[in-house]
């Protein structure tokens, strides 16, 4: 049969294509060559046309030649074009990514298992319930994979779901695997609950004869177990709970569920950190020296992290044996066809040695497990395994408990310290507390992982835990959850050890974070940062992220770090994953040494500045400066409810709309509530809003007023001399949720900012935009606000404005990518030149009148000449500013440059 029409040919190579994450693979006899994209899901009744996207005939390879040759050839492989080529057929019809589908499966599987088990077994709690089924669903799991890879006699679970009784029948088969495997997945020593549940035959007949092919399209035998940890992790996103009525619901469970979902590290991260940590401590050892390394991750999920780092100990140690071979005989051995493996003696042993992980999720943990044991296993088969069953009545695989556990690992039992523990056992087991100097009592040379990133405001429980141990001390206002993981695994730490993370970057800059700072800078050294910029690494979740390596030893004094940064968002995830491997220049990646002196930045921000910026930055803090104090500058008003949104709707009601204004109104809402001239001068101020103030821009018409009403508006009497007020605020009562509910706004700030002279800048924008502003205006905390007596205001408008100061806020102040972040932190830490050149004042009084010119022409032409003379007063006020601060002109050429 000519290939063009063999479907079995093209199901068989495009289903292991598939399973083993292969894009495109070639089917040939000579005769013809065909191409298959194998990112379309395969399917047994599928033609042999399908996902087909080149068929040449031998007749026509003189024709085709140069295009075979461009894309297949070695040379033309070498050189990137197979990647071009998979790249070009990218978003065809039908391609599915078989982690994806694999997903739908196991949820499949398990939403038929809860709804039969829990109707089938009612007296199973929820806890119980979802324990049965992620057992049966591992169990299932392991043996086809092992049936697949020759370990386990193949068809032997379909051999089961061909008789009645499958689950009864299930049970000797689950117990002999434990005789043989000792996996802790068919223990029943600690399970009283599965060998007493009763299953439907439908349901796991259903489940097993879809597992052999050619019904099944997935192919255990190559199915990568990091595919499977990808899985898992968005499958344990999910939680089983039970009706009323007992009946079983699959739902998100509310902590993945406030966090937006589950984000799935992408391989290249894990291979990045793994490198740079475990890559780094063994290098140069001897297996002997590697034995006593301990690896941790104390949020494993899925277990992605402790699999990547045991693969890496695994690879590590063969390719060492097989350059001493004389030496070490027993621990490796070859295959008929001459590929060299570790025994299973040594993997064990490695396992057991080296990798360590908890998480607060029971299922987790027993994925993590699973994931670790199928390693194990990966070149074993039937007879290896029998083989040490009989001859040293050794089981298979290694019990992982005193490995991997299952606790909270920011919370101990201290927590329980002033509890009657007896009447607490369910809040004990719902907490779960992890006492590290029990469970584990010593310390490790490598934490690595990807810790929850969880806001106070999102799940504010989880705090509050934390802040009744020891952990308390880390907690501040403002912070993310993640930052206890780092400041907890600086503490398990072993001196010397070292620490990676992925997480979110603006720990560097964010006020919240200023403990975790001083703990990264007090304990630890940075070794090397990777800033992704605007390169979503969670496409899904939308953060800017980074890597970080620190190394645990205290010092005081001055060092250099590796830092690298991503300036173009486009790089493919292919240029980056290859840049963390080999490390070669190129243009999207900006990377420099960067020096980090820990003395001087206890309770600062950190920014990473090249030798040349850092220069610039030294010669503006020595010159005649002084700093603005927290006192002199303001957030604008913190409203809460401005007005009315989608969520207030459901609350509300119909007869109100999306915009409606609550604590801001528009001029047309003001006038219909029918205020006194006591209710209006006493609470309603002029709020603005960037259309009215903005860089240079001022007008004075605002748009929208606010009922600014501090907090003594707690108190319900407060606001019985203003009754039109307090009859438009109760028909909003119910969404009122400010701290000085139900008439009080959320922070009024000190009012004095608001009136007379001011500079109000706008605080999260491109390039700076800042604005003299000389009459009483209210803002919202889109604004900050400067008010100071030790300098000129319009002359510190016009510097504030300038390429000098927009470089520092760059490169000193915070960011979230290209967004500059100008709040109270960055401006606080200015270096402001003391004195004042009246050139400035002049221009800066001039470039308020051109924009509010600019702003009323209409003539295109006109405004060209306007805005060119914007630009050279600009310009003039940039050249008065390097001087005032002593720039030499190779430093102006540098800003200049980088501001390009």
């Amino acid at each position: 049969v000519q290939l063009k029409d063999n479907p079995e040919a093209a199901y068989q190579l495009r289903r292991y294509a598939w399973n083993s994450g292969i894009p495109i693979s070639i089917l040939t006899d000579f005769e013809e060559f065909v191409v298959y994209d194998c990112r379309v899901k395969p399917n047994e009744k599928d033609n042999s046309s399908v996902a087909r996207i080149l068929l040449v005939d031998y007749k026509d390879y003189i024709d085709n030649f140069d295009k075979i040759w461009d894309i297949f050839s070695k040379e033309s492989v070498l050189k990137g074009s197979f990647e071009r080529y998979v790249e070009s057929k990218k978003g065809m019809k039908g391609t599915a990514e078989v982690d994806n589908e694999f997903l739908k499966e196991i949820e499949k599987w398990r939403d038929n298992l809860a709804k039969n088990i829990a109707l089938r077994n009612p007296s199973l709690s929820i806890s119980e319930l979802n324990f049965a089924v992620q057992k049966t669903i591992d169990r299932i799991l392991f043996l086809i994979i092992a049936e697949y890879k020759n370990i386990e006699f193949y068809g032997k679970l379909g051999q089961i779901a061909q008789k009645p009784d499958i689950y009864k029948n299930l049970m000797p088969h689950f117990k002999d695997s434990d005789d043989k495997y000792n996996s802790g997945i068919f223990d029943f020593s600690k399970d009283a609950i599965t060998p007493k549940i009763s299953i439907d035959d439908k349901i796991l007949k259903d489940i097993i004869e879809n597992l052999y092919y050619p019904k099944s399209p997935y192919d255990y035998s190559v199915l990568p177990i990091e595919i499977l940890g990808k899985v898992y992790e968005k499958f344990l996103g999910k939680t089983i709970r039970l009706t009323s009525s007992h009946q079983a619901k699959v739902e998100e469970k509310p902590e993945v569920r406030k966090a937006g979902g589950v984000y799935y590290t992408p391989e290249y991260i894990v291979d990045y950190i793994v490198d740079s940590t475990v890559g780094k401590l063994i290098k140069g050892k001897t297996p002997k020296q590697i034995e006593n390394i301990k690896i941790l991750d104390s949020a494993c999920g899925s277990g992605t992290f402790l699999v990547r780092a045991y693969t890496y100990v695994l690879d590590y140690f063969l390719d060492y044996y097989k350059q001493n071979l004389s030496k070490y005989k027993k621990e490796i051995y070859q295959t008929k066809k001459g590929n060299w493996f570790l025994t299973t003696e040594v993997r064990k042993k490695i396992l057991l040695n080296n990798i360590y992980g908890v998480d607060i999720d029971a299922q987790a943990v027993e994925v993590t497990k699973l994931s670790l044991l199928l390693k194990v296993l990966e070149n074993e088969t039937k007879e290896s395994v029998n083989q040490q069953l009989k001859l040293f009545k050794e089981r298979a695989l290694p019990n992982l408990d005193k490995n991997i556990k299952c606790g909270n690992s920011l919370v101990n039992s201290s927590y329980f310290s002033q509890k009657t523990l007896s009447s607490e056992t369910d809040e004990w087991q719902k907490i779960n507390p992890f006492d590290w100097d029990k469970e584990f009592p010593f310390k490790f040379d490598i934490t690595i992982g990807n810790p929850p990133y969880v806001k106070e405001y999102t799940y504010r429980g989880s705090f509050e835990l934390v802040k009744h141990t020891d952990m308390a001390k880390y907690y501040q206002g403002k912070m993310d959850l993640w930052y206890f993981f780092t400041c907890k695994a600086l503490d398990l730490l072993k001196e010397e050890g070292l620490h990676s993370y992925i997480a979110q970057n603006n720990w560097v800059t964010s006020a919240g974070a200023s403990i975790l700072r001083n703990k990264i800078l007090s304990d630890s050294k940075i070794i090397s940062f990777f800033d992704f910029n605007d390169f979503k690494v969670f496409k899904e979740a939308g953060i800017q992220t980074m890597v970080f390596v620190l190394e645990k030893k205290q010092t005081n004094r001055a060092y250099s770090i590796d830092y690298y940064k991503v300036v173009d968002k486009n790089i493919s995830k292919e240029e980056l994953a290859n840049y963390l491997i080999t490390k070669k220049d190129g243009e999207k990646i900006e990377k420099f040494k960067a020096k980090i002196n820990p003395a001087e930045l206890k309770d600062k921000t950190i920014n990473f500045v090249n030798n040349q910026n850092a220069d610039i930055f030294e010669r503006m803090k020595n010159a005649d400066v002084f700093y603005l104090t927290e006192k002199e500058i303001t957030n604008g008003l913190q409203v809460q409810q401005e007005s009315v949104n989608k969520n207030h709707l459901k609350i509300l009601g119909n007869n109100f709309k999306i915009g409606e204004g609550i604590f801001i109104l528009s001029d047309e809402e003001l006038k219909k509530l029918n205020l006194s001239a006591k209710e209006k001068d006493d609470l309603i101020k002029p709020l603005y809003t960037p259309k009215e103030i903005d860089k240079y821009k001022l007008n004075k018409k605002n748009k929208f007023w606010v009922i600014y009403t501090s907090s003594k508006f707690k108190n319900p009497s407060e606001i019985k001399p203003y009754p039109n007020i307090k009859n438009h605020l109760d028909k909003f009562r119910k969404v009122i949720t400010t701290d000085f509910k139900p008439y009080g706004i959320h922070r009024t700030r000190v009012e004095d900012f608001f009136k007379g002279e001011k500079i109000i800048s706008i605080r999260k924008t491109k390039y700076p935009r800042f604005s003299f502003v000389d009459f009483d205006s209210y803002v919202n905390q889109v604004y900050y606000v400067i008010k100071t007596n030790k300098i000129n205001m319009k002359f510190l408008t016009g510097l504030l404005n300038s390429k000098l100061l927009y470089f520092w806020l760059y490169h000193q102040g915070k960011r979230q990518g290209e967004q500059l972040q100008i709040d109270k932190a960055p401006l606080v830490q200015i270096p402001i030149i003391k004195k004042e050149d009246e050139r400035v004042i002049k221009n800066v009084d001039l470039l308020i009148e051109l924009t509010k010119k600019l702003e009323s022409i209409n003539l295109e032409r006109e405004k060209e000449i306007i805005q060119k003379q914007i630009n050279a007063l600009e310009k003039q006020n940039d050249e008065i500013i390097y001087k005032l601060y002593g720039l030499t002109k190779e430093e102006i050429d540098v800003i200049e440059e980088s501001l390009r």
